[in-house]
């Protein structure tokens, strides 16, 4: 399977009570999936191809370090305040995928062990696959700015 990374919407009340209740968190894990109504943030394992691209291109995106761990048994969870969100949504709304495609270059990201370490075989393909990924990071984090809301994210 392999490590793989998604964001999930979450209102910004639902969230403080997430944060403040162990309990609530791991149930709420346990049971976290987007409504189909709504643009889904799974990265599927393109999330560091895309975290090359950020870091390659200066953009300020960090899909790492901005949230915050959630204090519960189950690891790989964070939570992004609706704060977060409209920030990261900002810089995405302002960089055309066109921009990260410029420094996508398969051998220094296979060199670099850039998972799932396939960029070379994959080539155009793997770009295509990042540029989908790419819009639907866009599309899920400006549905939350919009909505004001915050996210749980998954990471495992």
């Amino acid at each position: 399977m392999g490590a793989v990374m998604s964001f999930t919407r979450v209102g910004a009340a639902d969230l403080e009570r997430i944060v403040a209740d162990r309990e609530l968190a791991a149930r709420f894990v346990e049971q976290v999936r987007t409504p189909d109504t709504e643009p889904t943030g799974y990265l599927d394992k393109s999330w560091a191809g895309l975290r090359y691209l950020f870091e390659a291109a200066r953009t300020g995106v960090d899909l790492f370090f901005t949230g915050r761990p959630l204090d519960i048994e189950a690891e790989g969870y964070s939570v992004w305040s609706p704060e977060d969100v409209a920030h990261t949504a900002a810089l995405l709304r302002a960089l055309p995928f066109d921009q990260l495609a410029a420094h996508y270059d398969p051998e220094r990201m296979d060199a670099t062990l850039v998972y799932p370490h396939v960029w070379v075989r994959d080539g155009d393909d793997g770009l295509r696959e990042l540029g989908f990924h790419y819009a639907q990071l866009v599309r899920v984090f400006d549905f939350a700015d919009r909505h004001g809301s915050g996210f749980v994210q998954s990471f495992a």
